[in-house]
């Protein structure tokens, strides 16, 4: 501890504080402790401050806009919701035990599992924090299962003790890729894929999945030859090697329609859940994304 030698803390220490207390602020965003996410922006809020007081920095600017941004994203997530003893009751996307639907008859339990998901963001306009949109975030949660809490006993020293080892619970792995150019793209593809969630604006043909437009009040302008195609493009076809394995799909965009006759070639399970191109002027944002919400608000 510096404070305790009478060593006043370095430039670069500092930075390395204002680094860990982000990192630190996406694992809880990851986790959904919300709560703790609120106490460390604050104690981030104060750190930033005593910064810029001791240095005069010039990444003031930068660090007011990590805080803005995880501000926007906590106010992005579902409003409070109180019980009648007007206790905070924790809302989560995430799978409930018991809440979901009963297999059909004649179906086999385990015959098909989740076990890899892509989830892909490349909107603009979009609230996030670091390289994790609110749209990622939702669906990420939407992919795990609730945790467990462990059954408790009172030894005989009056302690609780766990009664046993709770059940292993398998959440699929998932891999966040924000803006990712095509080859990354591939790359996290042939390596391992069940699931593949895709959001990002139209472009001839395709889903983009890294795009170098600018936003000029609320327009996208385009920085590249209108004639040429866009190399960052996620084709239906792009994507016909990877269903000799069971594949689901969803596609969260504008151009959703460009997968609606995706074939199915090699015969395995293949679904494609498509988003609308229209829907009302008062529903903004992603619509997969606004259902999540919207579902998370309802329960």
């Amino acid at each position: 501890n510096l404070v305790s030698h009478g060593q006043s803390p370095s430039k670069k220490y500092i930075m390395k504080k204002l680094r860990y207390y982000a990192r630190y602020i996406v694992v809880c965003l990851l986790l959904n402790k919300m709560d703790l996410v609120k106490v460390l922006v604050k104690e981030l809020s104060e750190e930033i401050e005593d910064y810029t007081q001791r240095f005069n920095t010039e990444y003031q600017l930068e660090w007011n806009l990590v805080l803005q941004e995880v501000a926007a994203f906590v106010e992005a997530d579902p409003v409070v919701v109180l019980n009648n003893e007007n206790t905070v009751v924790v809302i989560s996307n995430r799978l409930q035990e018991g809440g979901m639907s009963p297999l059909e008859q004649g179906m086999v339990v385990g015959q098909l599992t989740l076990a890899d998901a892509l989830i892909i963001g490349n909107c603009n306009n979009q609230v996030k924090f670091s390289e994790l949109t609110i749209d990622m975030f939702r669906i990420l949660q939407a992919l795990e299962r609730e945790p467990v809490n462990l059954a408790t006993t009172t030894s005989k020293y009056g302690t609780l003790e766990p009664s046993e080892k709770p059940a292993k619970r398998e959440n699929p792995h998932k891999y966040l890729l924000y803006k990712p150019t095509l080859s990354q793209l591939f790359t996290f593809l042939s390596a391992s894929f069940k699931v593949i969630f895709l959001s990002g604006p139209y472009d001839f043909g395709g889903v983009l999945t890294n795009t170098n437009r600018d936003v000029v009040n609320g327009e996208t302008v385009q920085k590249r030859n209108q004639a040429q195609k866009e190399m960052h493009c996620l084709h239906p076809g792009d994507l016909f090697p990877f269903t000799r394995k069971p594949l689901f799909v969803i596609v969260d965009s504008s151009n959703s329609t460009a997968y609606k006759n995706f074939s199915n070639l090699f015969g395995q399970p293949l679904v494609c859940l498509l988003s609308p191109t229209v829907y009302p002027q008062s529903m903004q944002g992603l619509f997969v994304t606004i259902i999540l919400a919207l579902y998370s608000n309802s329960k």
